[in-house]
C-alpha cells in the first residue's frame, strides 16, 4: 500500500469540510504532514481519485461475483453484445480491456463453460479465434445492465447535473493529461 492510499474500509464518514466547504480527507493530510510534504490541492485531488478509483473497481467486482461473474467477464459480455456481429478476436478483446491475451483466454474459457460466449474460428485466417455471444450471453447481459443502471442512478442521485458534467470535465481532463505525460515518457525512452 503506498503512502497516499489505505484501505477501502477507509469510513467516508471521516472527510472533512474545508473553510470553503469542499471535503478533504485528514488521512491524506495527516500523511502529507508526517513525511514533510506541502498538502497541496493537485496531491489531495490525485490521492482521491486514486482512492476512488479502487473503492469503483472493488465495488464492480462485488457486484459481479453476486452474479456469478467477475468484473472481467462482465466487460467482456458487454463488449461483445455491442458488437454487431457479437463477436471481437480475443487479441481485439485483450487490447479493449488492457489485459494480456491468455488473461483474455482464461475468462473467455469461463464464459463458454457457462454457455454465454462461444469461440468461433475466423474463415479468413485461421490463425485467429473469435469469442462470440450467445443468445444466452445476450439476455444476461439485458438484464444484468437495467440493475447496473439503476446502481449507478443510486450513486450519482444526490448530484446535480452541473455537478456531474464539471465531474466527468475533470475525468477526461485527467485522462488527457496523462496521455500527454505518457508521450513525453514515450518520447524520450
Amino acid at each position: 500500500m503506498s503512502s497516499l492510499t489505505f484501505k477501502a474500509e477507509h469510513d467516508a464518514t471521516e472527510f472533512q469540510p474545508d473553510p470553503n466547504g469542499f471535503l478533504f480527507d485528514p488521512r491524506i493530510r495527516g500523511i502529507l504532514a508526517r513525511t514533510g510534504r506541502k498538502i497541496e490541492p493537485g496531491t489531495e485531488a490525485m490521492a482521491a481519485v486514486r482512492i476512488l478509483g479502487k473503492r469503483m473497481h472493488q465495488m464492480m467486482e462485488r457486484w459481479a461475483d453476486q452474479h456469478g461473474l467477475s468484473e472481467g467477464r462482465f466487460q467482456i459480455l458487454v463488449r461483445l453484445h455491442h458488437q454487431a456481429d457479437g463477436r471481437m478476436t480475443m487479441g481485439d478483446l485483450a487490447g479493449m480491456l488492457d489485459v494480456a491475451p491468455r488473461t483474455v483466454t482464461g475468462l473467455v474459457d469461463n464464459l463458454e463453460r457457462d454457455r454465454l460466449v462461444k469461440r468461433v474460428d475466423d474463415p479468413n485466417d485461421r490463425r485467429a479465434v473469435h469469442a462470440e455471444i450467445t443468445d444466452q450471453g445476450r439476455e444476461r447481459v439485458k438484464a444484468l445492465w437495467q440493475e447496473a443502471v439503476a446502481g449507478q442512478a443510486g450513486l450519482t442521485r444526490g448530484f446535480k447535473d452541473s455537478e456531474l458534467i464539471q465531474l466527468r470535465h475533470m475525468c477526461l481532463r485527467l485522462i488527457q493529461a496523462m496521455s500527454v505525460e505518457e508521450g513525453k515518457t514515450h518520447a524520450t525512452s
